[in-house]
């Protein structure tokens, strides 16, 4: 069912034999009665799920088949969510683009000239197309949070630590974390409760939750060169707030326009530290290599140099979230890019503007779905939390969209 769907979008790597079959008993009487039984799940493929090869988005050859999933894996399946695809991403998890030359370049749902952002692109389009309820993805400069707003689903970066990340291919380990991509904030309060290990599925979220929260609103740097619709979608959930009785408080976040450079420095020097070997590895896309050539680059002067904007960046979050409880800010700053000339490398930093601050922070950072017009294309708002706090930072957004309403799912 899925594969024959998929053959415009390739949100899908792999897709089991069984996958039909397995889809179909989670449909019949038991989906949704507690816990995550009968959800039906696609797993990013740079992620171990048993008796499936992880392929990280490259052409054969590749490891052996998973002897045994993932820990977050595990936990999902644990619960009674049932695997039935591996999704697509981009080589290495190295772009925002999820554009692949071996399983073919994956597509938005809502326009298929338009990438689905990246690199946890698939797992999003799965989740926005409705082939299943719940994706695994991973983030670290933004990859689970530029393809939710792009594809108009909800997801989650979690805090470093909280779900863990055994048996998925590490990018820049100091910033990778794996996190959910649901439609709702209501379901990922209860994949996130699952994977991160935090106790039973919490209750549905008191009303009244919203009056009262100080919510913080950047506006410089991260509100700057908004494309029409973008600016329209989040004023409309600053008004969603404001009725809801949140206090919307302007913070400064001085610093701000130096976190994407400094968060690319550190980033593509792991990353390079880690696959360096892949310069001579001929399957590897030439867009990827440039960024891992940055990487091997990057003078001690510069990392230093970097490493202290992060140190001050963080100091500077951490006393803005001392006096308001989130942070609210435009996810991507314009709607999908056309596929037509993207270039990784440049689309990568346009779309990770507004999210590479939060990575750099490591802090917990939520992704959801603007109301928008009907027939408009999605677009996302972030917001931001203590670390630590990312129950408190999901319970706010379940109930910020209990006022704005779910998203549709896409129609193409």
């Amino acid at each position: 069912m899925i594969a024959a769907r998929d053959v415009e979008l390739r949100a899908c790597t792999h897709v089991p034999a069984d996958a039909a079959r397995s889809a179909a008993l989670a449909e019949g009487g038991c989906r949704r009665r507690g816990g995550l039984r009968g959800w039906t799940v696609a797993v990013k493929d740079n992620t171990d799920v048993m008796g499936t090869v992880r392929t990280d988005g490259l052409p054969p050859p590749h490891p052996a088949v998973a002897g045994h999933d993932a820990e977050a894996v595990r936990r999902l399946r644990s619960a009674g969510a049932v695997v039935v695809a591996k999704a697509n991403l981009e080589e290495l998890s190295f772009a925002a683009t999820t554009q692949n030359r071996t399983f073919g370049s994956c597509r938005n749902p809502w326009d298929t000239g338009r990438i689905p952002g990246g690199s946890s692109g698939g797992s999003a389009v799965a989740v926005a197309a409705g082939y299943v309820d719940l994706a695994l993805g991973t983030d670290t400069g933004g990859s689970i949070r530029n393809p939710a707003a792009f594809c108009g689903v909800s997801g989650l970066r979690p805090s470093r630590g909280t779900v863990p990340i055994g048996g998925v291919t590490p990018l820049a380990p100091s910033f990778d974390v794996v996190g959910p991509i649901a439609r709702t904030a209501a379901e990922l309060r209860v994949a996130f409760a699952v994977v991160a290990g935090t106790g039973p599925p919490p209750e549905p979220v008191a009303a009244g939750l919203l009056a009262g929260l100080r919510v913080g609103v950047p506006r410089a740097f991260f509100f700057d060169d908004l494309q029409p619709a973008v600016a329209a979608g989040v004023d409309a959930v600053l008004a969603a707030l404001r009725g809801a009785g949140a206090a919307l408080v302007a913070v400064d976040l001085p610093g701000a326009a130096d976190t994407g450079a400094a968060l690319a420095v550190l980033l593509n020097g792991e990353a390079a530290q880690l696959h360096g070997a892949a310069l001579e590895d001929p399957r590897i896309d030439e867009q990827i290599k440039e960024r891992l050539r940055l990487g091997l680059a990057t003078t001690t002067a510069a990392r230093e140099g970097a490493a202290a904007i992060a140190e001050r960046w963080r100091a500077v979050v951490d006393s803005a979230l001392a006096d308001v409880e989130l942070l609210l800010v435009p996810t991507v700053p314009t709607v999908a890019p056309v596929v037509a000339g993207a270039s990784m490398v440049e689309v990568s930093r346009r779309v990770n503007r507004n999210t590479a601050p939060w990575s750099l922070a490591l802090l917990p950072a939520l992704s959801l779905p603007c109301p928008v017009p009907a027939g408009a294309l999605p677009v996302g708002v972030q917001l931001v939390g203590r670390a630590g706090a990312d129950t408190h930072l999901l319970d706010a957004g379940a109930a910020l969209q209990a006022i704005t309403g779910p998203p549709p799912l896409a129609t193409l």
